[in-house]
């Protein structure tokens, strides 16, 4: 007899065990409905995020194009004070070239200068224009910056 208690209560463990790796196995991943719900908030932090990039790279667009304008005003009102003070090899901002000459480094990376006119187009799609007026004998070349 005691044998056969000995072979039930062996039999009886190992389905313990058998249920108990069955348990485990059922446990290993997640639910339908918390995949869904992880993906339901990726998808709101996306939305929200998005917008907020874009628009933090058309102001980094549009502070570039200010920069060249300063940069620009800077090149002529130093300019204008070197020929003002009889500096050799100063020349009034009048042409492309000479308004060229004046910007240290030349025209900047990704704009074209033509009849005075400093021209980007921003991954925006917006144009981003500084038009510089020539320099007088009265005055100093002036820029304006307009986007459109």
């Amino acid at each position: 007899m005691n044998t056969i208690q000995h072979h039930i209560d062996e039999h009886q463990e190992q389905q313990q065990a058998q249920e108990v790796r069955q348990h485990r196995i059922r446990q290993a991943g997640f639910t339908l409905i918390e995949l869904i719900m992880v993906i339901v908030i990726l998808g709101i932090l996306a939305a929200v995020a998005v917008p907020k990039f874009t628009d933090l790279s058309s102001e980094a667009e549009a502070a570039a194009a200010n920069g060249v304008l300063a940069a620009v005003n800077s090149a002529t009102a130093t300019n204008f004070a070197a020929v003002k003070a009889g500096k050799s090899g100063s020349t009034a901002i009048t042409t492309d070239a000479t308004l060229t000459t004046s910007l240290d480094g030349g025209i900047p990376t990704g704009w074209t200068l033509a009849s005075m006119k400093l021209t980007h187009t921003g991954k925006d799609g917006k144009t981003y224009t500084i038009t510089v007026s020539p320099e007088t004998a009265t005055g100093r070349a002036t820029a304006v910056l307009a986007i459109q």
